[in-house]
């Protein structure tokens, strides 16, 4: 079951899109719906979603406004955005941001299938991905320090790829909100943000060696959008990626 939150504030809308899903990609279940971008981001943070659906204009936060905010928060979930045609550029803009589709209204349940399509086969090669991760990890009940220090040998290790805080913890066996808690307190700072500094100090690594564009460092570090990581960076070393290569 890959677990899905609808964002959209039109009721028929929401409803039309739970029916379409139950009926033509059962591998995908609506978990919860939200009416506009703040109540999505207080579900985010409540529950574990595997993909997360949006229309773009939405009172309080619209769409490209969530996708922003769950992508500095480490949210790193497919995100499918539905649009007019008179959205059009705005949807592209989502894409730059992350999103990984977009689809314009009216919906055609066709579109939307192969869409769903082919976020399931992402989301099983992601699945694969930590699969293979876990080898690492010891089969017996870790203790609380124990626990942290193999999230940050996992971090150390998979930085280029998706690391959730739900996922890790379910491998460790540990409530994911009690891992968070445990993980701040033994480490002085949070999973994302410890797992974000730690792709900077490499992002810094690389630009010392020749040969890497600022798009190639981002992408080695895990981020596939740069303008993401280029927001990401400055936020955190003060100055742009290519500014601070000149230094």
């Amino acid at each position: 079951m890959l677990r899905t939150l609808i964002v959209d504030d039109e009721f028929w809308m929401l409803e039309g899109l739970k029916k379409v899903i139950k009926r033509d990609c059962p591998q995908f279940t609506v978990t919860a719906a939200a009416r506009d971008g703040m109540q999505a981001l207080e579900l985010l943070e409540q529950e574990a979603f595997d993909l997360v659906i949006t229309d773009i204009r939405m009172p309080r936060m619209d769409g490209l406004q969530l996708l922003q905010e769950m992508r500095s928060r480490g949210k790193t979930m497919p995100v499918l955005i539905f649009s007019a045609y008179s959205d059009f550029d705005y949807a592209k803009q989502a894409i730059h941001h992350g999103a990984f589709d977009y689809i314009l209204k009216p919906i055609n349940r066709t579109e939307i299938c192969a869409a769903l399509k082919r976020i399931e086969e992402l989301l099983h090669a992601q699945g694969q991905k930590r699969e293979a991760l876990i080898d690492t990890v010891p089969e017996q009940p870790l203790q609380g320090k124990q626990a942290v220090e193999e999230m940050k040998k996992l971090i150390h290790s998979e930085y280029m790829h998706d690391l959730s805080m739900v996922d890790i913890a379910d491998k460790l066996g540990f409530n994911s909100a009690y891992l968070s808690r445990l993980f701040k307190q033994e480490s002085g700072m949070g999973f994302v943000q410890y797992m974000t500094e730690y792709r900077l100090c490499i992002a810094v690594q690389l630009m010392q060696k020749s040969g890497f564009s600022m798009t190639e460092i981002a992408r080695q570090v895990g981020y596939p959008d740069y303008k993401h990581f280029r927001k990401v960076f400055k936020q955190y070393k003060g100055m742009p990626p290519s500014d601070f290569a000149k230094i």
